[in-house]
């Protein structure tokens, strides 16, 4: 079945009744679709990460639970349902924030709002139930694994506001 995105303009408000299909790069000059991004800092300040299985594009970076927002589904709404599809985790909504969006390109011509939360969760690694399509390990880890992972270039992308949202939630 074919996924369909919501699409967005440059203020980042949903235009009605356009609607965009996954894969067909069919977005105008000014429009987006949703990606959103979820860091779960543990109360002791560790952070969650996860690897992308080895047949999928960029298998084996390191990254944060991610995905597109489905038609319909708010910000909120859709990073809540990655988590639980990548991860086997239920996220309480209370307990997550908005910390920041950017406009964002990709490498094969799709432009996205970026919408990055950050969630604290009593992380436990054998709670985790790993979606085996998309996910092949976690970690759990401290803010300067993660901040020396980036360096080394061990994510999948480079994310520009790490340093802040390590910062402001460990």
């Amino acid at each position: 079945m074919r996924e369909l995105w919501d699409v967005y303009g440059e203020n980042f408000q949903k235009i009605p009744g356009r609607i965009a299909v996954r894969g067909k790069h069919d977005l105008g000059m000014n429009e987006y679709h949703l990606v959103v991004y979820a860091w779960i800092f543990a109360f002791d300040g560790r952070v969650l990460i996860s690897r992308r299985q080895k047949g999928r594009s960029f298998g084996g970076a390191w990254e944060c639970p991610a995905g597109c927002a489905k038609q319909g589904e708010s910000s909120q709404d859709a990073v809540l349902r990655e988590v639980e599809e990548e991860l086997g985790v239920r996220l309480d909504p209370a307990a997550g924030e908005l910390f920041c969006r950017y406009k964002r390109r990709f490498p094969m011509g799709a432009k996205a709002i970026c919408d990055v939360w950050v969630f604290k969760h009593p992380l436990c690694r054998e709670e985790l139930v790993l979606q085996k399509e998309e996910v092949c390990d976690v970690q759990i880890i401290s803010p300067a694994e993660l901040l020396s992972m980036q360096r080394a270039g061990a994510f999948r992308r480079r994310y520009p506001y790490m340093e802040e949202m390590i910062a402001q939630h460990s």
